[in-house]
């Protein structure tokens, strides 16, 4: 179990486009790649709800970018 308040302070209070700013805020990458690097932050147990949180939140943004399969 983690003893902090996790990679982004209140994020379970956070909507996903609050998310992703705050993400871009702390890694200065792009949305992608920066939930990306919230969700490495955090343990990866996959029950634990701020990974599934940006996991997830992840999983939706990748999508979003691709375009087919060229």
């Amino acid at each position: 179990m983690r003893s902090h308040d996790g990679v982004v302070e209140n994020w379970e209070l956070l909507t996903e486009d609050e998310a992703i700013e705050a993400a871009i805020e702390k890694h200065s990458k792009d949305p992608t790649t920066s939930v990306a690097y919230c969700a490495l932050e955090v343990s990866g147990n996959g029950d634990d709800p701020e990974y599934r949180f940006w996991y997830d939140l992840f999983l939706r943004l990748s999508k979003e970018d691709h375009v087919g399969w060229a």
